[in-house]
């Protein structure tokens, strides 16, 4: 199992009554899956990615990342985040920025120019000398994407990664996300609010809401019971009262 949850829980004490719980009874990823993790803004979906990487701390549960605890740092070795909001050097090339950052990891200039190269191909990248701060939103988000699979992991764990591309770009990096999962049998953990992205990718989708994990199933079961993976957002999420829509 790539990923196991079990009884993770997290308070964040605000004033008044304004205090958010995060309580996740169970979630699991098997090796080369591929899950998504659905729910309206402040469902819990960041919080609940950030304290799987021990960005933020749980106040009690347990959760098993590649087979150890997720504290260790063994634990996360193999495993790639791409945050929603991420913060780049903006005087640094997209180049230097990529050959920056692959030092947090073991890799040689060789390898990392090597692979820079294959990703800028597949992603349709033509300018790794462009500086990031005269980047498109799209141009943005496509480096970040290269960033997150620089290196070869295991587990990558995406945070509304299709923020900001068009079509042509967003097919581009789903293909290559494709083969490389199933050449290397990598799993994905991915959030996002374009659904249509959900019924083109994932196998298991979990449903989140104000903290709470409320439903979960197979993409295969979804399709048949619903239709379509919006149908069956919208059948838990789409209020059912006239007074409040």
């Amino acid at each position: 199992m790539i990923l196991q949850i079990d009884n993770v829980s997290k308070t964040f004490k605000r004033s008044g009554d304004n205090s958010f719980h995060l309580d996740i009874d169970h979630l699991e990823i098997p090796e080369g899956s591929f899950t998504a993790v659905l729910g309206p803004n402040g469902s819990g979906k960041s919080t609940l990615l950030k304290i799987i990487l021990n960005l933020l701390y749980a106040d009690s549960g347990n959760i098993s990342l590649m087979g150890r605890n997720h504290k260790q740092k063994e634990a996360r070795a193999k495993v790639s985040y791409l945050p929603e909001n991420y913060s780049f050097p903006e005087n640094y090339t997209v180049k230097e920025m990529l050959h920056a950052f692959s030092e947090l990891k073991e890799s040689t200039p060789g390898q990392i120019d090597r692979k820079i190269n294959k990703l800028a191909s597949a992603f349709n990248v033509n300018y790794l000398n462009k500086k990031m701060k005269n980047l498109s939103k799209g141009m943005s988000q496509t480096a970040a994407l290269m960033h997150t699979f620089l290196t070869d992991d295991q587990f990558y764990i995406l945070d509304e990664p299709f923020n900001g591309l068009d079509a042509v770009q967003k097919k581009a990096i789903m293909d290559y996300i494709f083969s490389l999962q199933q050449e290397h049998n990598i799993s994905i953990l991915i959030t996002t609010h374009i659904l249509s992205d959900i019924d083109k990718t994932c196998d298991t989708l979990y449903l989140i809401k104000n903290g709470h994990i409320i439903n979960s199933a197979s993409k295969s079961d979804i399709k048949e019971e619903f239709g379509s993976v919006e149908a069956y957002y919208l059948n838990h999420f789409e209020s059912k009262d006239p007074a409040t829509l």
